[in-house]
């Protein structure tokens, strides 16, 4: 059994010195397979102090510099792929085939566009008798989820390496492996000492990272719940946040849409990560007439995604992450059912030959109106709700319908029609007729999906200030 068992600071792996102990769990087998040992206040102390160093030297480093341990970061992830892959099945139930054709590249490339992004920004500009910089913020403090590990890991870390800041990261004890990996990487990429720093624990720790007095920012990707609290612990000390939240992202299917390429596209992005992604279409508002279409077709695309061990190379569909995942997941489809939806495919049983593990069927669910629980909360699962339209202006009605702003999409034959409809939804992204996501365009939502943008220089620009010299 491995044990998690390093912080690092200073530049240096060292030993945590918590008395608690955090059990990391196979998915797909409900079994323990390591610990990791949690940080005492002293460790988050010394990785604080240890970044509060690295800052005092690294917003002093050149851009060429900042761009060169950028792309060395890159290489030594790179050169580890094939273990950061495995970690992720084992962890955290991603199945292997995800892991290296979306979570590790979108890792590599977010390290990409972090160099590439300091090119784009105007770090300094003369306004009259004045100049305006770009300075780096401080030290930042960067708590990321485990859905995404990899990913969220580099669009903290990367934006802070490349604005010139110090980062003290908090990964999720979930899937320790991800931090594990990037942080070997780190300390082999020749960032010097103190510029990332790496601590391991729960809430306890997370609130002396935020509330400690030498941290200047905080970013966080989790919870609507949990970035509430941190929120409020940073404005005791008047501390910037970056929330990135939950989302109830939805796609509208427009009347002259194409049933065949729509429905593919929303029930792969459903489905994708067992459905635990912040982006995450789960509701799909469709015109009434076109419903039953649109369930023949979904059942012939979900059953392209076969449900098994995450380390199977065939397997599309590896288990939620957690045992309290997978109580939620059945707990919200079991609960729509009784408030009136109905169950098209999929729900609580357990997977047929799936006798252990946190699995949950690609589940379709008809009839959902706007007052469900399942229409207003993000459920975190490989569950599709169905949501009927009579007109236009109702579909958009329900798009806009819950207190989520993050993500969402519009199909339409008519391009200018689907981007009409799009400049509507009160989200952050929208994604027209199944386009690839930029990755170089800022990320962030609105209203419970938080605030603050994330990816390429509109990630680096969160972690600047600006400062004003005038001369006489």
């Amino acid at each position: 059994m491995y044990l998690y068992s390093k912080f690092y600071s200073d530049g240096e792996f060292k030993s945590a010195t918590g008395a608690i102990h955090l059990d990391v769990v196979n998915p797909s087998t409900g079994q323990k397979i390591a610990d990791v040992a949690t940080c005492s206040s002293i460790d988050v102390e010394q990785a604080v102090q240890s970044a509060r160093r690295g800052f005092e030297v690294w917003s002093k480093s050149s851009v060429a510099e900042r761009r060169r341990v950028l792309y060395e970061l890159r290489d030594q992830i790179t050169a580890a792929a094939d273990r950061a892959v495995l970690l992720l099945a084992q962890e955290m139930g991603c199945p292997v085939w995800l892991g290296k054709n979306m979570q590790l590249p979108m890792a590599l490339k977010g390290l990409e566009l972090a160099a590439e992004g300091l090119d784009q920004i105007k770090w300094q500009e003369k306004i009259g008798n004045g100049i305006v910089e770009k300075v780096p913020c401080g030290v930042v403090v960067a708590i990321t989820p485990w859905n995404f590990p990899f990913h969220q890991i580099v669009a903290k870390v990367a934006a802070a390496i490349a604005a010139g800041c110090a980062v003290v990261l908090k990964p999720s004890e979930v899937a320790p492996g991800a931090a594990q990996v990037f942080m070997e990487a780190v300390n082999a990429a020749g960032i010097p000492a103190g510029v990332v720093n790496l601590v391991w624990g729960g809430p306890a720790v997370g609130e002396q990272l935020v509330t400690h007095p030498l941290v200047d920012r905080i970013s966080f990707t989790g919870s609507t719940q949990v970035g509430r609290r941190i929120m409020a612990s940073a404005a005791e000390g008047i501390k910037p946040v970056t929330l990135e939240l939950g989302g109830k992202s939805a796609a509208i299917l427009l009347d002259d849409a194409d049933i065949e390429k729509s429905v593919a596209s929303v029930t792969r992005l459903s489905l994708a990560n067992s459905g635990q992604a912040c982006v995450s279409q789960s509701r799909l508002i469709a015109p009434r007439h076109r419903v039953t279409d649109i369930i023949d077709h979904w059942r012939a695309c979900a059953s392209q995604w076969p449900l098994g061990n995450p380390t199977d190379e065939t397997t599309r569909l590896g288990p939620v992450a957690t045992s309290m995942q997978h109580a939620r997941v059945l707990g919200m489809i079991e609960f729509a059912q009784n408030r009136g939806a109905a169950l098209v495919a999929g729900g609580i049983d357990r997977p047929v030959s799936l006798n252990q593990g946190f699995y949950v069927q690609p589940t379709l669910l008809a009839n959902v109106s706007q007052d469900m629980e399942i229409a207003q909360e993000e459920i975190f699962g490989p569950v599709l709700a169905i949501m009927p339209y009579d007109t236009e202006d109702q579909a958009i009605d329900i798009a806009n319908s819950t207190r989520y702003g993050l993500s969402g999409a519009v199909w339409s034959r008519d391009a200018e029609h689907a981007l009409a409809v799009a400049r509507r939804m009160k989200t952050g992204q929208v994604v027209i007729n199944g386009a690839t996501q930029n990755l170089a365009t800022p990320f962030g939502g609105c209203g419970w999906s938080g605030f603050g943008r994330e990816n390429g220089r509109f990630g680096i620009e969160e972690m600047l200030n600006y400062r004003s010299l005038h001369s006489a």
